[in-house]
């Protein structure tokens, strides 16, 4: 993002850039900078073709459309069959199960969940679970615009749970890389695992280890009373979007992102990859039945993508709440104190 940003400031900005609807890019569009891509799409005849979530997910805030999606994926949270065959656990419908599952497993010696610490997003998603159901993205997008307090009901409510949460990763998380957490799952060293579907194919029964075969199902974002969002919306995304430079979107350029859009969804399918443009499956004996499953809850998902945090915050803001999610779930900082400095750190950074 610092380069892109030397560049842009030099005026050496390339034709494409890769990056999140945040509030550079929403700067950027506002500064005629970047192609109206809801009307390119349109006038190429292909945004109605597009999954309506791929599309919303890379909206600014504004709502505005200047981004657009190469990928598309739902998010899950996978679990040991056996493991909670064993110990009679049913898979949690509500956010509260999710606690008390969690808490049934560690009481018996069993890692509840395996995370990527080091990443930091996948704690970020813990966070953002009870608000997307309590408010969609409202919450997030206000308070990502300084129109909404960390310290309001739903704010500490979301600080609670990660701090709640975090006591049911593995030893040692805040330091656990992606593979180690993925491979803790698939060793069956711990029950659950949130994951989404770029990675079907280390799921896929064939794939898994002897001891997981037939073991391994997933379940979809808890829900909470009273939820604003239904139970067939969660977390998934579009990837990063693809913006096109104004001054560089010639007749050349124009035609090569034509072209782009109208053949790699082929490839991305073909490869068991779920694409962002919708398509209609001819052969299924050329796919596994959880590639052919996921499709169908792909096709059946509702209108909105819950937001990750850390793509609609300020760099500033999303860099001290990641260091901030980090202490909270480790339990070295109070849900209260989170709360505040986070909100401290987005008066100086946004409202300012």
């Amino acid at each position: 993002m610092t380069k892109l940003r030397t560049l842009v400031a030099s005026g050496e900005a390339p034709e494409f850039i890769d990056m999140d609807a945040d509030p550079y890019a929403q700067q950027l569009a506002d500064a005629g900078m970047l192609v109206d891509m809801k009307k390119f799409l349109n006038e190429q005849g292909l945004y109605d073709q597009f999954y309506e979530p791929a599309l919303k997910y890379q909206q600014l805030p504004d709502g505005s459309l200047y981004l657009f999606p190469l990928e598309y994926h739902l998010e899950m949270t996978w679990y040991n069959k056996k493991i909670f065959k064993e110990n009679n656990l049913a898979v949690p419908k509500t956010i509260d199960d999710m606690l008390s599952v969690s808490k049934a497993l560690k009481d018996k010696g069993i890692t509840p969940i395996a995370v990527d610490g080091v990443d930091v997003r996948p704690l970020l998603r813990y966070a953002a679970m009870i608000p997307f159901r309590a408010t969609g993205n409202e919450f997030a997008r206000n308070l990502s615009q300084g129109k909404a307090k960390m310290t309001d009901e739903v704010g500490m409510k979301a600080a609670n749970f990660a701090y709640e949460i975090g006591q049911y990763f593995q030893e040692g998380f805040a330091t656990t890389d992606y593979t180690t957490a993925k491979n803790m799952f698939l060793n069956g060293e711990a029950a659950m695992y949130n994951m989404g579907t770029w990675e079907i194919p280390s799921f896929v029964d064939k794939n898994l280890p002897e001891n997981l075969k037939g073991n391994v199902d997933y379940f979809y974002l808890p829900t909470i009373n009273n939820a604003k969002t239904p139970d067939n919306e969660f977390f998934g995304n579009s990837g990063i979007g693809l913006a096109a430079t104004t001054s560089k979107f010639d007749e050349t350029t124009r035609d090569f992102l034509s072209y782009v859009l109208k053949n790699y969804s082929d490839v991305y399918v073909a490869k068991q990859q779920m694409s962002p443009l919708k398509f209609t499956i001819k052969d299924e004996s050329q796919f596994s039945k959880l590639f052919l499953r996921i499709k169908k809850d792909m096709d059946n998902y509702g209108s909105e993508f819950a937001k990750p945090w850390d793509a609609l915050l300020d760099a500033n803001t999303s860099s001290v709440m990641s260091d901030l999610i980090i202490k909270l779930t480790m339990r070295a900082t109070t849900p209260e104190e989170f709360a505040k400095q986070v909100g401290d750190t987005i008066t100086q950074n946004v409202t300012n």
